[in-house]
């Protein structure tokens, strides 16, 4: 204490000094200004102590002055103890730490909260590093490792762009690969010389390139398989033998010529495999792992060593949509998680975000997650990061889902160049059209949750018939026309096993009332008047088969009218009920040519049409009289609208640009128009630095 090193000193000073240096927060001073204040006091009293012991000024002879008030905190303590005897050492110790701890007192920050108390998170430096129109997304991408070249694919080819300058050079698609297929690239060889390329072809069929950025031609390096990235060392290649599936259902590795192939993993029939990326020292492999349960998917990312043992869990995200992983050099796992749509009421906005995670070299956990972002409305793909981990690039992309009219000719088979009838920034699709054909029920989000609206094809805007707190989606019309069905989610984060209803309104509108309750729906279709029959279509509680449920808009569910048998290699997404209700179609994807199976609903046989030359259609819709089918196509160019016949022959009926996403032709009632979903694709890419 300072009484040590000056006997002499005033009491009150060491008291001053004492309550400076506590170390209760609560119990020392709390400003500068109340230091100030006492030391004030001190020298006053000291002043007025020292006055009365000498005599008047005038008879000793000395005229003393008015303290100064201004005078600065360390003249008052050197003050303060000049009054008492010489100056020594220990005054001057004295002065130092009390100057010091009124600076301290005065400059000292806040204590901070237990949040602050972590480190805080690095500012994000986002750039964007490609400007691609609607009609001409971005499809794959990767950084190169040295951080100083970004390679990309759009429908042109791969591109190869220096970030300093801008300037690019295109890879052209090698001759042989037709212009139907995706001609994309995996990752870069850790030399930054060549790049790894996959190529999916009309049908299915998948196969892996190399592709030099020093002048040497494309080569191909394996048939049937699709490339998952090259090994830290640049010695051996992840890939998959997918042949014509459509999921991922093993991992195999094989050396960089493309011999030498070995299984690592393989998973079961109800699962599928993505985001597969080698660990920074190419002996642990991280992939995300789905498991179709029915109607949803449970995911994970796992990690496992090259013999397919040691398979830790690292993230478990039952239905909340991982799309992508990246295992960076220092250990950390970013990865792309998409909130559910029942947390962000929108499922055309699926709000992915970058996450990450530190993993141990046993491919472990070492701590828990932590969100990097906080972004809304966009789906993230596409990880790459430089070498040294301090560049991240991906894709940002964003759909819009519009509704266009044509005018039908020549019985349907032909159509008159449609118009826009939405427009605005929100998403729409046409689902069912009115009985007198002057309106259609949309599924929309142009009021922020997904809800039911009408549009007359006069008006420019639609007015809502049923907005709800839930997911509310996928409008049909009763064959009778008196009701309006829809499907309502009423899972939560919190209830996530919760069923989802389908409801009904009058057509003339009111309050929705239950009809049933469905946990594995894929679709809802009603016939046309004189026909009465309607159906929903469900996935079985295996996962196994679809069936085919008859329900009444008012009694309920009714009874199985068909059972079909799924073959876990291929998807069933498209599916349609004839006008009469005597039969129902289901295409099946991932096929050369598209076939489009009829199931009999009155007892007759069953039978199939196949859509010459065109792959993997989206959109099924009857045209009127079952004299053929309204349905779509997508391509890397183009998303092209077709009319089918009995017999398989399609004709182009609209093309536009802006490959991905979707399209589909509804008919009108009356067979004068057709409404059709345009899926357009906004995709480019981004990078960040400072996580």
């Amino acid at each position: 204490m300072p009484a040590r090193l000056r006997p002499d000193l005033p009491t009150e000073l060491e008291r001053i000094i004492a309550k400076a240096m506590e170390k209760d927060r609560e119990v020392r001073y709390q400003h500068a200004a109340e230091i100030r204040a006492d030391l004030k006091r001190l020298k006053r009293d000291t002043n007025s102590s020292r006055s009365e012991k000498v005599s008047s000024p005038a008879a000793a002879g000395t005229v003393h002055e008015a303290p100064q008030e201004s005078a600065s905190d360390s003249v008052m303590v050197a003050s303060v103890i000049k009054r008492h005897k010489k100056a020594s050492i220990g005054s001057v110790a004295v002065v130092a730490v009390l100057v010091a701890l009124v600076g301290f007192v005065l400059h000292r920050p806040p204590k901070p909260s237990a949040e602050l108390k972590q480190k805080a998170p690095a500012e994000l430096m986002q750039k964007r590093l490609t400007f691609n129109s609607g009609e001409n997304p971005v499809q794959s991408s990767a950084i190169s490792p040295d951080g100083k070249y970004l390679a990309y694919s759009d429908p042109a080819g791969i591109h190869l762009k220096l970030l300093s300058t801008s300037e690019e050079r295109l890879f052209p698609r090698p001759s042989g690969i037709p212009a139907s297929a995706y001609w994309s690239l995996d990752s870069w060889f850790p030399d930054g010389t060549q790049l790894l390329a996959n190529v999916s072809e009309p049908g299915g069929h998948k196969n892996m390139w190399t592709v030099s950025v020093v002048g040497q031609s494309p080569r191909k390096l394996r048939e049937g398989a699709f490339g998952f990235g090259v090994s830290p060392d640049g010695t051996h290649i992840a890939f998959s033998p997918l042949g014509t599936a459509d999921d991922a259902r093993e991992i195999w590795v094989m050396s960089i010529q493309g011999d030498n192939s070995q299984k690592v993993l393989a998973v079961g029939e109800n699962e599928s495999l993505g985001g597969i990326r080698w660990s920074p020292d190419g002996q642990r492999l991280a992939y995300i792992r789905n498991h179709h349960i029915a109607n949803t998917i449970q995911e994970s990312i796992e990690t496992c060593d090259l013999k397919g043992a040691s398979r830790p869990v690292v993230v478990l995200a039952p239905d909340s949509g991982l799309e992508d992983l990246y295992w960076f050099p220092d250990g950390r796992i970013a990865y792309v998680s998409g909130a559910s749509v029942w947390q962000i009421g929108n499922d055309y906005a699926s709000g992915d975000n970058l996450w990450q995670i530190g993993i141990d070299q046993a491919g472990t956990p070492s701590g828990k997650p932590k969100r990097i972002t906080q972004w809304a409305g966009c789906d993230l793909t596409g990880l790459s990061a430089s070498a040294d981990g301090k560049r991240l690039v991906f894709q940002k992309s964003t759909d819009q889902v519009q509704v266009y009219l044509g005018e039908l000719a020549e019985g349907g088979t032909r159509m008159n160049p449609p118009r826009r009838l939405t427009n605005d920034e929100t998403s729409g699709q046409p689902t069912a059209w009115t009985p007198d054909s002057k309106a259609l029920l949309l599924d929309s989000n142009r009021n922020g949750t997904r809800g039911i609206f009408k549009q007359g094809i006069s008006q420019e805007t639609p007015e809502p018939l049923v907005t709800t707190p839930q997911w509310a989606a996928g409008p049909r019309l009763s064959a009778d026309g008196a009701w309006i069905l829809f499907l309502e989610m009423l899972r939560t984060a919190a209830n996530p096993a919760a069923p989802d209803r389908l409801m009904r309104i009058p057509m003339s509108g009111g309050v929705p009332q239950l009809v049933m309750e469905t946990r594995n729906w894929l679709d809802v279709r009603c016939a046309r008047a004189p026909a009465s029959l309607c159906v929903i279509l469900e996935v079985s509680q295996d996962g196994k088969q679809l069936m085919l449920t008859a329900f009444d808009p008012v009694k309920g569910r009714g009874k199985v009218l068909r059972t079909i048998e799924q073959d876990p290699a291929h998807t069933y997404e498209q599916s349609a009920l004839s006008w009469d209700g005597s039969k129902f179609a289901i295409s099946r994807g991932g096929e050369l040519g598209t076939r489009i199976r009829l199931f009999s609903l009155l007892g007759g046989s069953d039978s199939e049409v196949t859509v010459k030359g065109w792959p993997d259609i989206t959109g099924l819709n009857w045209a009127l009289n079952e004299n053929g089918f309204y349905c779509g196509s997508v391509s890397p160019q183009y998303n092209t609208l077709l009319y089918v016949d009995p017999k398989g022959n399609a004709r182009v009926l609209w093309q536009f640009r802006g490959g991905g996403g979707g399209i589909s032709g509804l008919p009108s009632p009356d067979g004068r128009y057709l409404a059709i979903r345009g899926d357009v694709t906004n995709s480019n890419v981004w990078m960040i630095e400072g996580f």
